[in-house]
């Protein structure tokens, strides 16, 4: 996404935490636009947030761009070790 954004010209960092952002990225800036991968646990992308509200971003709407119904199928071993094993008997009483 940062290789996106610098093609367009737009101001672009790639950041670990909130604790990666320089205080002079910030300078002049009026919006920020903050994406993250599916990989990105929530509660980061929420710490960047709450950091950015404490330098004046308070104003936070979520926009989706594209959404997400990709599914993930299981790799054709599993499958296959599924289709291959020995039906379930019936739990004993």
């Amino acid at each position: 996404m940062v290789e996106v954004a610098r093609n367009f010209s737009a101001s672009a960092h790639l950041i670990d935490s909130y604790r990666d952002i320089r205080a002079e990225w910030l300078d002049g800036v009026k919006t920020v636009a903050l994406t993250a991968g599916a990989s990105a646990p929530e509660c980061l992308v929420e710490e960047v947030v709450k950091y950015l509200a404490t330098k004046g971003y308070a104003n936070v709407k979520e926009v989706e761009v594209i959404p997400e119904n990709v599914r993930f199928g299981l790799p054709p071993e599993i499958v296959e070790a599924i289709a291959s094993a020995p039906a379930a008997s019936p739990a004993a009483d």
